[in-house]
């Protein structure tokens, strides 16, 4: 928006530099992004006018905002043209669509002579980007400058009847616009239309039928208040936008309408000579005024500040705020008009806190309290997503549905849950006739589907919901699960290491990285084939907590299921309910130094028998671990030559260290000593010589 200096001028008095203005005015929301200086000495801000502030698309609006700023008064220079409202009414004006116009104002001035608008006049517009036309429209774009009411002129005898009438378009109606284009209208287009046709597209553009030109002696002058979407909708439906409809897109005063009307008649009177004759003014939807509160100490605490109340009304007294209630709780009055980007309380707090200046708000260091809590339930299947997706797994999303062929090709027992699935009434096809009751269908059919075009190494999971049919009368049974397979090689090809396949270990991997990323508390793994019969046997597992609740299960996948399925590769699977991970304890992070004492190893080899599981020889070692036991890890099973028939050896490898001292030789041997032969006793073992 280009601002003269000179005519800022004209409605508030400053007397700093004109970059002091600029930079005030950018300080303060207004970006003022260049100034230029003309050929007459005459200088023109380039101000950057926010969506939000339509109220500043003018030299009155800028002029509003310096004198807000800076406490200067405004002045209108020409309050004499007001008495123009006091006429009386003429041409006749209907709003057939009131919803889309809510006034309309048609001033009629007889005796005109249409010639060159004087040079003060051009030189502003043109100082402004506008170019001059004729006396009678300049001194409307004039006013659509100064005051930021878009105004249009008819030749008042080019209209039929004469009358106005605001409707919108008949079906097929047309218009030949003032830039010479003729335009097809529809009836969600609003339009000016006389006793016979559309004359101008309301708030847009006129019609070249009613233009003014030199023969023109009378002239009707139209001031309305259209609603803004209809505007906005209409100019891109036409490809049109003009300096009227940005303005109206972006909504004017509703209560400028008259002014603007009467200060357009004043100036042409005065240039363009004629005799102010007679107004019509329409208002369906008279103008109510917005009530809006401030509370003083909300806006303290949102800004910042202890600004007092009887500070904060005279901010808002500065930017036309009409006090009608005042104190220390509250301060409620009506917005002004031209204001219609203040719609609540939190937009008052804004003007406070920008007329007060950001800059004399005091900085302060923001506080809060830093407490390591417990993952919510909401955010426990983004946290599963990322462990699975850092581990190199892709993310699928199948549908809900499934077709019975699938629950019969995993080989479910007629008993199991899994086979209680919800049928649709009305399915999109005879492969989505079922609720799906767990996700392994669709991962095995992604691994079919992706082995059919030689995507032979896959790492998939899916989170989603699992459906079961309840008794007859009551909802089904919903269930959110993670299930994940991995098929193909252990690695990505590559130089580094030979090309070998996945096995069940990996999917074990896979799903003590996720337990572990979450935090879930102790549990273990139960072996033994799961209930679910897609795992073959002897090669699953559950995944309990204590007490024995299981909580999912892995393992790999049946060669008679995967047959069924279509699929010739070994496919590695798991399956984990969330709803019982949102139930499972946590374990609580907790800080630890450094350790700044050296620890000690000491190596065992143990011959068990090779019943005893490795879990449990772990387990035994963790209830009797002692404080400087800082761990003990497996780090190697053999079976065979040396070993004696049904046994088997597990390589221990323990380390102590104390946080407060170096341990000492004797010390270790003690401990460790003890160690191992409790280990021996409870499981009937044998150190491995």
């Amino acid at each position: 928006m280009k601002i003269p200096v000179s005519w800022l001028k004209d409605f508030v008095t400053f007397h700093g530099s004109v970059e002091e203005l600029a930079e005030t005015l950018t300080m303060n929301g207004l970006e003022v992004e260049g100034v230029e200086t003309l050929d007459d000495g005459d200088q023109v801000l380039d101000v950057s006018i926010t969506p939000n502030r339509a109220d500043c698309l003018s030299i009155l609006g800028v002029s509003r905002e310096v004198a807000a700023i800076t406490g200067l008064s405004l002045s209108i220079p020409w309050k004499n043209g007001l008495k123009t409202a006091s006429a009386a009414s003429g041409v006749p004006v209907s709003i057939h669509s009131p919803e889309l116009c809510q006034r309309y104002i048609a001033a009629r001035i007889d005796g005109v002579r249409v010639g060159p608008s004087p040079e003060w006049l051009v030189r502003r517009l043109g100082a402004c980007g506008v170019r001059a036309v004729n006396n009678v429209v300049d001194c409307t774009n004039y006013v659509l400058l100064e005051l930021g009411q878009p105004l249009h002129a008819f030749d008042l005898d080019l209209l039929r009847g004469p009358e106005i009438r605001v409707r919108t378009a008949h079906p097929g109606e047309r218009i030949k616009t003032l830039d010479g284009r003729d335009r097809s209208l529809d009836p969600s287009m609003l339009v000016i239309a006389d006793a016979s046709s559309a004359v101008a597209i309301a708030g847009i553009m006129g019609g070249a039928e009613s233009e003014v030109s030199v023969s023109t002696r009378s002239v009707l002058i139209e001031g309305a208040w259209f609603t803004p979407f209809q505007v906005r909708r209409t100019a891109k439906a036409l490809k049109l936008s003009t300096e009227a409809s940005y303005r109206f897109e972006r909504g004017v005063d509703p209560r400028g309408v008259l002014r603007a009307v009467a200060r357009a008649v004043d100036l042409i009177c005065e240039i363009a000579g004629g005799s102010f004759v007679s107004l019509s003014d329409a208002q369906p939807v008279p103008f109510e005024k917005r009530s809006l509160s401030v509370r003083p100490a909300r806006a303290n605490r949102i800004i910042g500040t202890e600004l007092s109340a009887r500070d904060m009304e005279e901010i808002l007294v500065r930017i036309g705020f009409e006090v009608t209630e005042r104190g220390e709780e509250r301060i409620s009055g009506h917005v002004p008009s031209h204001r219609l980007d203040i719609t609540e309380e939190i937009d008052l707090i804004e003007e406070i806190a920008r007329l007060h200046g950001y800059g004399s708000i005091p900085v302060r260091v923001p506080k809060g309290v830093l407490a390591v809590s417990g993952p919510r339930p909401s955010d426990l299947p983004s946290r599963i997503r990322a462990s699975l997706t850092s581990q190199g797994m892709d993310e699928i999303i199948s549908y809900s549905f499934c077709s019975p062929r699938d629950i019969d090709a995993l080989g479910l027992s007629k008993g199991s849950p899994l086979t209680k699935a919800v049928r649709i009434q009305n399915p999109l096809s005879d492969d989505q006739g079922l609720m799906r009751t767990t996700l392994m269908a669709s991962l095995l059919n992604a691994v079919a589907f992706n082995g059919k075009r030689r995507n032979l190494d896959l790492r998939l999971f899916e989170i989603g919901a699992v459906y079961e049919a309840g008794e007859q009368g009551k909802l089904p049974r919903e269930e959110k699960r993670v299930a994940g397979i991995w098929t193909g090689a252990r690695h990505p090809d590559s130089w580094g290491w030979p090309r070998e396949g996945a096995d069940v270990y990996d999917i074990k991997g896979v799903v003590e990285v996720l337990l572990e990323a979450i935090g879930i508390g102790p549990w273990s793994v139960r072996e033994g084939t799961p209930a679910h019969p897609f795992y073959a046997p002897g090669l699953g597992a559950r995944i309990v907590l204590d007490g024995d609740l299981t909580i999912g299960t892995f393992g790999e996948i049946d060669p008679g299921v995967l047959a069924r399925f279509d699929i010739s590769a070994r496919v590695y699977a798991f399956d984990i309910s969330i709803d019982a991970l949102e139930k499972a304890p946590r374990i609580q992070p907790q800080f630890r130094h450094l350790p700044r004492f050296p620890f000690v190893e000491r190596d065992v080899a143990v011959i068990l028998s090779q019943s005893v599981r490795a879990e449990d020889v772990l387990d035994r070692l963790r209830k009797a671990q002692p404080s400087v036991l800082e761990s003990v890890t497996i780090f190697d099973m053999y079976q065979g030559k040396a070993i004696p028939k049904g046994k088997k050896s597990l390589g221990l490898r323990f380390r102590y260290r104390a946080q407060d001292r170096t341990l000492t030789e004797d010390e270790v041997n003690g401990i460790h000593s003890s160690l191992v032969s409790n280990l021996l006793s409870s499981f009937e073992g044998v150190l491995r010589q």
